[in-house]
């Protein structure tokens, strides 16, 4: 038999820590991170974790588990989250998978991602994003696998690549391998309950996180990083916020300008965020106003089925 975990996503900002925290309180939980942030050292204001008097209340997993300049990808997060899953079912407790990384989520959920990969193939294309540019590769991409265009931005070079990467070596498009996988079936028995703020209220909340970051510490933290040896090269130091306070700090980017770009970024995440959990098929949308009534419900009526 399946093991039973339950699985909490939206998007950035919509309060899935504090919900996840609530949850804790009434509920025989336990929350395992699913944010690709927060799993690195020193990245704490930027990253949005829970409080350490949070932590201390609620015991949280795979948060401050490697170092900004160390290797972390989705396959050691699932090596790392199934001990995490089978150290709280020992005990009793039932995993609250939280975060909002659909990648870690999904490869929890049914495996890591078969999809074909060829280092030569990804490294001419990689040229070819150099030479011909970002808008060249993502119209090529865009004519060939219209769904997988729409949902990545033309200048993320990592997925553009990836995806024409896949198609050359399945043959198909990206989009119809991933829905392969996306068909298969779970490796555990899991509840997917998704946060599902409206638009404007949330690119509101975007707007006030990205200004209490900025006045609350994040200069503060990419400067310490700068001072620990830890580059502007390193994958963490070019996540949202951080970039712009990397650019701010040695480029010398207006603040106001790091801040803009820093909240525009995050609604476009945001955006993308939505359309991944949209093709979850068995997802539970939340309406932020109940949330937690909802939400409790569900996780009792889920744990109490043999």
């Amino acid at each position: 038999m399946r093991a039973k975990i339950v699985v909490l996503s939206g998007p950035t900002a919509s309060g899935k820590s504090a919900l996840a925290i609530s949850l804790a309180r009434i509920l025989p939980l336990e929350i395992v991170n699913a944010d690709s942030m927060q799993v690195y050292r020193h990245m704490d204001v930027g990253t949005a974790k829970p409080s350490d008097s949070e932590r201390a209340e609620v015991p949280h997993h795979l948060i401050d588990v490697a170092d900004p300049d160390e290797p972390y990808n989705a396959g050691k997060y699932v090596s790392d989250a199934e001990r995490a899953v089978a150290d709280i079912l020992a005990r009793g407790k039932v995993p609250l998978v939280v975060g909002g990384t659909g990648m870690y989520i999904r490869a929890l959920l049914r495996g890591l991602d078969p999809l074909p990969a060829d280092p030569e193939v990804r490294r001419l294309l990689g040229c070819r994003w150099d030479e011909e540019g970002a808008a060249a590769l993502h119209a090529e991409l865009a004519r060939n696998d219209p769904e997988t265009a729409a949902k990545v931005h033309p200048s993320d070079r990592v997925r553009v690549v990836r995806a024409l990467e896949i198609a050359a070596l399945a043959g198909v498009p990206a989009s119809r391998v991933r829905g392969r996988w996306d068909a298969a079936p779970g490796r555990y028995r899991s509840l997917f309950l998704a946060l599902w703020p409206d638009r404007a209220t949330l690119y509101a909340r975007i707007a006030a996180r990205t200004e209490e970051m900025f006045r609350g510490g994040l200069l503060s933290e990419v400067q310490d990083l700068l001072g620990r040896g830890y580059g502007r090269e390193l994958k963490p130091m070019g996540g949202l916020g951080y970039r712009q306070a990397v650019r701010h700090l040695l480029d010398r980017l207006p603040l106001p300008d790091a801040i803009e770009a820093t909240r525009r970024e995050t609604c476009r995440y945001a955006k993308r965020q939505f359309t991944w959990l949209s093709s979850e098929p068995e997802r539970i949308r939340l309406s932020p106003e109940s949330a937690l009534r909802d939400a409790g419900k569900s996780v009792k009526m889920f744990l109490s089925e043999p």
